[in-house]
């Protein structure tokens, strides 16, 4: 945020400067404005609360999360500045393009009829370009994990690769929930899931009539996982939203939980563990660009 001060000057006398724009922190002298903060607590609340008003408490770890976001967001923008770090037009249009096949075709439609403004998508797209280069960069290039350190892992967790219950599920995904509530009542009228998937769907297995294959538990996010995992096959499922838009699921089969070998994990063994360590360590580097900072908090928060 760039706070612009004006100083008018006429007839060799000097009038007052503008009034400072409200900041509700500085990190390494860079403000955060109140505008921004609320901005973004705004969009935070209409997230959290459902269907029911925040408590009092929660509207303050809220505001405590959200400026703790943007104080971390704004120390690692000045670190991948420090690195000479940025994202150019050509890697963020390719990032796009793959976004826009993951869509079926229904990229656009997003940004025509689903409120979502373009311009401000692509800098936000662009800014989680820059940050996920500085944690490869400054992060992730640093962690290794050997095949023996792997093993290790493994035996140490094999309850946790061991196979669990899984599930193949069909889906149908639409960018707005009216739309999404009509092609449910479609299906419950008795229309067939796929194809009305190969139909409507925007997402990229539409053409497999909405087929996502086999998956456990951890795959999809939570609340998709909760409702998927207790229906029975053939059922379908209420309309369930997530950052992609409004999905209908259908189970298709199940398959129940057996055991592994090492030999038959081992690159999943060795990403778990690698991505354990890059946890760990960006962790670490955030507390670290946190501690050689200057940060000034102006409470109460608004």
């Amino acid at each position: 945020m760039i706070v612009m001060l004006s100083l008018i000057a006429a007839c060799g006398s000097e009038k007052p400067s503008s009034p400072p724009v409200p900041a509700v922190a500085t990190v390494n002298g860079e403000t955060i404005s109140r505008a921004e903060f609320e901005k973004f607590l705004m969009e935070e609340m209409a997230l959290a609360k459902g269907e029911a008003p925040l408590k009092a408490e929660q509207t303050e770890n809220l505001k405590e999360a959200v400026l703790d976001n943007l104080i971390r967001d704004r120390l690692m923008l000045q670190r991948a500045r420090d690195l000479s770090l940025f994202v150019d037009e050509a890697e963020l249009t390719a990032r796009i393009e793959e976004i826009r096949k993951d869509y079926n075709g229904q990229f656009s439609k997003l940004f025509d009829d689903g409120g979502i403004d373009l311009p401000a998508w692509k800098e936000a797209l662009r800014k989680r370009m820059l940050l996920e280069k500085l944690i490869a960069r400054d992060v992730n290039a640093k962690i290794q994990a050997t095949d023996e350190e792997a093993e290790r892992y493994f035996n140490a967790n094999r309850k946790v690769y061991a196979t669990d219950r899984r599930v193949r599920v069909a889906q149908i995904v639409v960018p707005d929930r009216e739309r999404a509530e009509g092609i449910l009542k479609r299906l419950k009228a008795g229309e067939d899931f796929g194809m009305v998937a190969r139909q409507v769907s925007i997402g990229p297995e539409a053409a497999r009539g909405g087929d996502l294959g086999f998956f456990e538990r951890g795959v999809m996010p939570e609340t998709i996982d909760r409702m998927v995992f207790s229906l029975p096959v053939g059922k379908v499922s209420r309309v369930a939203r997530s950052p992609y838009g409004f999905h209908i699921f259908k189970v298709l089969g199940q398959e129940e939980a057996g055991g592994r070998r090492f030999a038959d994990v081992k690159e999943k063994v060795i990403a778990d563990l690698r991505k354990r360590r890059e946890a760990e360590a960006y962790q670490a580097w955030i507390e670290r660009l946190r501690t050689g900072a200057a940060i000034r908090i102006e409470r109460p928060l608004p």
